[in-house]
């Protein structure tokens, strides 16, 4: 049931639906504009794509040392392929057993990696005090006793934040199609940033003046273009993700227990609703991330200049910017809450937002920093295990394609980043989950409390506010 953004007080139900009175059964078509614009920079980028793919081809046709000759074994032969394997499979029993894990202990998951994050910083802080390099060591030292002390302002938060944890978690055990959603988000990411890699090579290839060393004004040009359109189709792809799994939480929120019901597919309408009438909504969030990225990616690139007072100014823009993309960022997972529960547009949606977070804002951060510290903390431990996991497989296997260990390093390393990504693949869907439910909490508590009334007055124990709406005024 794709709904619209309307005004209403809270708790008002449409007679006729059941609905609450924000529902719309006519959506409409939010930010057009922006969704027309992402298709015509995604059009142009492909069409660059054929030309550098197609340069790379005849590049390597042309040399013939690139492929050398009786190389049967590589690192893509079946013993590279086997390991990788090991480090995804551990990665995602990680991550079920985690996640089965909270479902079961919300509140010891919790407490337990708040502790855990507390020694995590701490012992960073060693371990470069030993090494003596003091910059890190006062960062990792600072954010331990920051963090220690949270603990005794944040603990009166923690039968809340285990509220919501549970809820989500039982939740999405019910609808493991956004699970589903969530690692189709992950393989089409990590298939597009292959392909990104593969069109940012062959535009080397083309302009590139070997001769002098020195990088065109149009290749520089080209290189902008790509970095923005990466950013803002991988910001597109992520939210997307992030909108359909927010409208089956709302969904639930909203419909389960009520006249109507839920619908039979909510993963899929909801996905339907997320590439159709919210899309432009989508693509006005995402293109303001992905331009502070490209520019954030511009500064980076200054910083390795031999300009000392340009170096200078480029770290501090660096700071600003990178303040300013986790602010709207912050946002913008608020606001697409909004565009999933109501079908609002961007604007509204992120005004509305910025509403809950003056209202609402300190329980909000606190309860985020607890929740996803869990998943964080989570991560890092199955990016530990698949990485330890493939590198026993190399001592034990000892396969030929890294006989002489030239491959270890990087198998390791990977295997890190996709142990981590199967437990943070997993977090993406309580994460949206949790910041839906508070959104729905914040802007119509009698909703829950006519539909799911057992958890409302389990919700109202921990956070008694959540029976005041948010004020607009």
């Amino acid at each position: 049931m794709p709904p619209s953004y309307e005004t209403a007080p809270y708790g008002t139900v449409n007679p006729e639906s059941g609905l609450p009175a924000k529902f719309n059964p006519r959506p409409r078509y939010n930010d057009c504009w922006a969704f027309l614009l992402f298709i015509a920079q995604l059009a142009a980028f492909v069409v660059l794509s054929y030309f550098a793919l197609h340069q790379i081809v005849e590049d390597r046709k042309n040399d013939p040392g690139y492929y050398p000759p009786g190389r049967t074994t590589g690192f893509f032969s079946k013993s590279g392929l086997v390991t990788m394997l090991i480090s995804i499979l551990t990665g995602l029993v990680i991550a079920v057993l985690y996640f089965m894990l909270t479902q079961a202990f919300p509140r010891q998951m919790i407490k337990v990696t708040f502790a855990l994050s507390i020694v995590v910083y701490l012992a960073v802080a060693v371990y470069y005090l030993v090494r003596r390099q003091w910059m890190p060591a006062i960062f990792g030292l600072v954010f331990g006793l920051l963090y220690a002390s949270m603990w005794f302002f944040w603990k009166s938060r923690i039968p809340f934040a285990t509220e919501m944890l549970k809820t989500v978690t039982s939740i999405s055990k019910q609808y493991p199609a956004t699970f589903a959603m969530a690692f189709l988000g992950l393989f089409v990411q990590t298939a597009y940033s292959v392909y990104f890699i593969c069109v940012i090579t062959g535009c080397y290839d083309m302009y590139y003046d070997r001769t002098t060393g020195t990088t065109p004004g149009k290749l520089k040009a080209l290189i902008v273009f790509c970095f923005l359109s990466f950013y803002w189709t991988s910001q597109v792809i992520k939210n997307i993700v992030h909108v359909t799994i927010s409208g089956v939480y709302a969904c639930y929120y909203f419909l389960m227990g009520s006249p109507q019901g839920m619908s039979k597919s909510p993963t899929w309408e909801s996905f339907k609703r997320a590439c159709t009438t919210s899309v432009g909504s989508i693509c006005f969030g995402s293109l303001i991330i992905s331009v502070i990225q490209t520019l954030r990616a511009l500064t980076q690139m200054l910083r390795g200049d031999d300009n000392g007072l340009l170096v200078f100014l480029a770290c501090i823009l660096d700071c600003v910017l990178g303040c300013l993309q986790g602010l709207v960022e912050y946002v913008n997972k608020y606001a697409f809450c909004q565009v999933a529960i109501y079908g609002k547009a961007y604007i509204p949606a992120a005004r509305d937002t910025w509403n809950i977070l003056k209202d609402r804002g300190v329980v909000q951060i606190i309860n985020d920093n607890l929740v996803g510290n869990v998943w964080a903390m989570g991560a890092i431990m199955s990016g530990v295990l698949s990485a330890l996991a493939s590198y026993l497989y190399l001592w034990f296997h000892n396969p030929s394609f890294n006989a002489n260990n030239e491959f270890t390093y990087v198998i390791v390393t990977m295997a890190f980043v996709m142990g981590l990504q199967m437990v943070f693949t997993v977090g993406t869907v309580i994460d949206s989950g949790v910041a839906t439910t508070f959104v729905c909490l914040a802007e119509d508590p009698a909703a829950l409390a006519r539909t799911k009334p057992e958890l409302f007055q389990r919700i109202r124990a921990t956070w008694p506010a959540v029976v005041q709406g948010v004020n607009y005024n």
